[in-house]
C-alpha cells in the first residue's frame, strides 16, 4: 500500500471519528440538560439521563465474513470506540462491551461474532489525533475489500501519519520540547559499545498488527502514561477483562505491560458498558496502588482519560496509604528496606494480641491506637499465652512507652507497625477491587494491612520477583496468595506469566538480563531493532557526573521531545553540575529539572520503579544495593529505558555485568 493510500484511509477514518465525536458532544449537552430537568422534576417523578458519555475516540474497526442481521441490522463492519453510538450508516461499540473481543481477539468473553471475523483495522492516535492505522486479515480476501469507505466529509490527511521512529511531532502539553544536545562540554571518556546480540531465540508470538504497535512504541513518550486501547494485545485484554471477583497475579519482566494492564483493568471494571460480572458490588470504588508518588503521577493521565467519574476510584502510593493509616503527615518518600522484625508477620500477630487485651480493658468502647500500642509494649512484662521469644522481648523493650513519642522519631522503620495498628483500630473503606502494581516490593506486614482493607471484590497483583529491592519481602507469590486467601483449587497462587516485552528493545533487555539467572531470561521483545547500550568508564568521580550529564544531553537530542532520565544512588554531583549549567529543579521536587522547555528527570532508584523513559543514563551501577546476591534494584533501573540506554561508571561493574555481554 502506498503512503498516499495509507494516509487517505487514515483520513477517512478520522472523518468518521470527527462525526462520532460531534454526536457524543451533542449527547453530553443533552445529558447536562436532562440533569437540570431531572432536578426540576424531582417532585413530579422525572429523572435524568443515566450516564455521561465518554470522550469520543475510535480504537478500531471489525469486518465480518458476511452481513449480520442479528446484531448489526445487516451490516458487515462496525467500530470499537470509547462509548456505544448508533449512527445512520455506522455503529460503534464500547471497548468494554463483550463484543469487543472480536477486535482484541481474546476469548475471555467469547462473543458469537468472534467466529465471523474476517479482519480488523487498528487505529492509532498521537497527541489526541488519529494519525495511523493497520489492517489485519484473517481470510483470503484482499484486505482492501474488507472495509468499505464511508461517504463522510474527509479532513485533510494528517502529515507524517505513516512516518516511523522518532519523526518530528507537535508535543502535547505534558511532553517536554526538543532540547539541544550540546548543553555540556564533552569530556574524554572510554566508550565501549555493547557487543551486538543475536535475534531472540524465542519464536515471535501471535500479535495484533505488530508493525503498527512497533511504530507506536517507537514514538516519543510523554511525561505521564496515556491510554493504549487500540494496541492492547490479546494476553493483556484477557487480564483486563476478567470478572471483578476473580483474583490474578501477573508476573512479568520489565516492559511486559504490567502498569498498562493495571490502569486499563481499573477502567474496565468501572465502565458502565462492561458486563455485570465485571462491576464492583454495590457501586464500590476500585483502589489502585503503586510504589511511589512518581508512579501515581505517571498513571493518572491514563486513568483520567479512561474513567469519567473520579469518585469511583482511588489511586495512591503504598507509602501514602500507610501514612494515612498510621496517622502521620503524608510524604513522598518510598518505603525503606528495614530490619526484618519491623515488617514481619510476627509483629502483626503481637499487635493482634495487644488489640485483644485492649478490648478487655476498654469495655464497650472501641480501642484507640494509643490503647493498642500501650498493650503491645506491656507484652514484654506479661507475654502472650504462647510465650515471647527473647528477640521480641528485646524489640519491645527498645520501643518508647508512648505512641506519640514513637511517631516523633525521625525514622520510617516503624511505618508498618503504626499503619497496622491504624488498620486494626479504624474503619477502612470497602473497595470493590484492589489493584496492586510493583507487588514484589511490598513487605509482609504491609500485605497484612492490605488484607484488612475490607476488599469485597478480587485482587489484581502485578510484579516481577526478579526486581525485589530487599530480602525482607516475599520471594514467592504463593506466600502472598495464602495471606490474602486467593489460592487456586490446587492451593497455589493464581499466577499468569507475561512473556511478551513491549517497552524495551531486545538489545536493552539482553544487556540487563546479564543480572538474572539463565532460567529467568526468557522474554520475547517486540522491538528487535535498536541501538546497543553504551558503557562509559571514566577516570574519576568528578568525570562521572560530568559524563553522565553529557550523556543525558546527547540522548535528549536523539529522542526528539521524548523523555530522558538519569538514575543512580549517588546523584548530588549530577545536580550540582546541572545547576552550574543553568538548569533548575522544579519547586519542591529535586527529581525533575528544567532548562527552558527541556525537562530531565534525575531519580534515585526507588523513585524510578514503575516508570518508563525513551532514554536512560544509569550512573555507577557498582553503587546499587544488592539483595541475596541479586541486583534487583540495578535491574529495575536498566530496564526503565525504552529505546536508548547509557551506563556511566567509575567503579568496577557488578559481578556478572559486562560491557560486552
Amino acid at each position: 500500500m502506498s503512503d498516499v493510500h495509507h494516509a487517505q484511509i487514515t483520513a477517512d477514518e478520522a472523518a468518521v471519528e470527527k462525526h462520532y465525536s460531534e454526536a457524543l458532544a451533542t449527547r453530553a449537552r443533552n445529558f447536562q440538560a436532562n440533569v437540570v430537568q431531572g432536578i426540576r422534576n424531582t417532585f413530579t417523578g422525572g429523572g435524568a439521563a443515566s450516564e455521561m458519555p465518554k470522550e469520543a475516540r475510535l480504537v478500531g474497526r471489525v469486518a465480518l465474513i458476511r452481513p449480520n442481521d442479528e446484531f448489526l441490522d445487516g451490516e458487515r463492519t462496525f467500530y470499537i470506540g470509547t462509548s456505544h453510538h448508533v449512527a445512520p450508516d455506522y455503529e460503534v461499540f464500547s471497548w468494554a462491551a463483550p463484543v469487543s473481543c472480536t477486535f482484541y481477539r481474546g476469548a475471555s468473553d467469547h462473543h458469537p461474532l468472534c467466529d465471523e471475523v474476517a479482519g480488523v483495522r487498528v487505529l492509532a492516535h498521537r497527541a489526541g489525533l488519529l494519525v495511523d492505522h493497520q489492517d489485519q486479515s484473517f481470510t483470503t480476501a484482499p484486505v482492501e475489500s474488507l472495509f468499505p469507505r464511508r461517504e463522510l466529509v474527509v479532513p485533510r490527511a494528517p502529515t507524517g501519519a505513516s512516518q516511523p521512529v522518532f519523526a518530528a511531532s507537535t508535543p502535547r502539553e505534558d511532553e517536554p520540547a526538543e532540547s539541544s544536545a550540546d548543553e555540556a562540554d564533552p569530556q574524554p571518556v572510554q566508550t565501549i559499545p555493547a557487543r551486538p546480540v543475536a535475534a531472540s531465540s524465542l519464536p515471535e508470538p501471535e500479535l495484533r498488527t505488530p508493525e503498527l504497535l512497533r511504530r507506536q512504541l517507537a514514538a516519543p513518550k510523554t511525561v505521564s502514561m496515556g491510554a493504549v486501547l487500540a494496541t492492547l494485545q490479546a494476553d493483556q485484554y484477557e487480564s483486563i477483562t476478567r470478572p471483578v471477583a476473580e483474583s490474578q497475579i501477573l508476573q512479568g519482566h520489565p516492559g511486559t505491560g504490567k502498569t498498562i494492564i493495571a490502569a486499563h483493568r481499573a477502567a474496565y471494571l468501572l465502565n458502565s458498558e462492561a458486563p455485570d460480572s465485571a462491576k464492583p458490588r454495590g457501586d464500590r470504588h476500585v483502589l489502585i496502588l503503586g510504589p511511589t508518588a512518581e508512579w501515581v503521577r505517571h498513571v493518572q493521565g491514563a486513568l483520567r482519560e479512561l474513567i469519567d467519574d473520579p469518585t469511583r476510584y482511588v489511586v495512591q502510593s503504598i507509602p501514602a496509604l500507610l501514612e494515612n493509616l498510621a496517622g502521620l503527615p503524608e510524604s513522598t518518600f518510598p518505603t525503606e528496606s528495614v530490619e526484618l522484625q519491623n515488617v514481619s508477620l510476627d509483629l502483626a500477630r503481637l499487635v493482634d494480641v495487644a488489640l485483644h487485651n485492649s478490648k478487655a480493658n476498654v469495655g464497650d468502647e472501641a480501642p484507640q491506637p494509643e490503647d493498642v500500642y500501650s498493650e503491645l509494649v506491656w507484652l514484654q512484662h506479661e507475654p502472650p499465652p504462647e510465650g515471647l521469644d527473647a528477640e521480641w522481648a528485646q524489640y519491645l523493650r527498645q520501643l518508647p512507652g508512648d505512641l506519640k513519642e514513637l511517631k516523633k522519631r525521625r525514622t520510617r522503620a516503624y511505618l508498618g507497625l503504626l499503619a497496622y495498628i491504624g488498620a486494626r483500630t479504624m474503619r477502612t473503606p470497602d473497595p470493590g477491587h484492589v489493584i496492586v502494581d510493583e507487588g514484589q516490593d511490598i513487605h509482609p506486614i504491609e500485605w497484612e494491612i492490605l488484607g484488612r482493607l475490607g476488599n469485597v471484590g478480587g485482587w489484581t497483583i502485578l510484579g516481577d520477583l526478579n526486581q525485589r529491592r530487599t530480602d525482607h519481602t516475599f520471594n514467592s507469590w504463593d506466600d502472598v496468595a495464602q495471606l490474602l486467601a486467593i489460592e487456586d483449587e490446587n492451593g497455589r497462587a493464581p499466577v499468569r506469566v507475561l512473556e511478551n516485552g513491549y517497552r524495551s528493545t531486545a538489545q536493552i533487555i539482553r544487556f540487563a538480563n546479564q543480572l538474572l539467572p539463565a532460567r529467568d531470561r526468557k522474554l520475547f521483545s517486540l522491538q528487535q531493532s535498536g541501538e546497543h547500550p553504551l558503557v562509559h568508564r571514566v577516570a574519576s568521580v568528578k568525570d562521572l557526573y560530568v559524563d553522565a550529564a553529557n550523556a543525558a544531553m546527547t540522548l535528549m537530542g536523539k529522542v526528539n521531545g521524548g523523555t530522558v532520565a538519569l538514575i543512580g544512588p549517588e546523584l548530588d554531583g549530577v545536580r550540582d553540575f546541572l545547576k552550574k549549567r543553568g538548569w533548575q529543579s522544579e519547586p519542591g521536587d529535586l527529581n525533575s529539572w528544567r532548562k527552558d522547555d527541556a525537562v530531565l528527570r534525575v531519580l534515585p532508584p526507588d523513585r524510578a520503579r514503575g516508570l518508563e523513559f525513551d532514554a536512560v543514563v544509569v550512573v555507577e551501577p557498582g553503587a546499587f544495593p544488592e539483595n541475596l546476591g541479586r541486583q534487583g534494584v540495578l535491574y529495575t533501573a536498566l530496564t526503565r529505558a525504552n529505546r536508548f540506554l547509557t551506563v556511566v561508571h567509575h567503579r568496577a561493574l557488578p559481578k556478572g555485568m559486562k560491557a560486552r555481554p
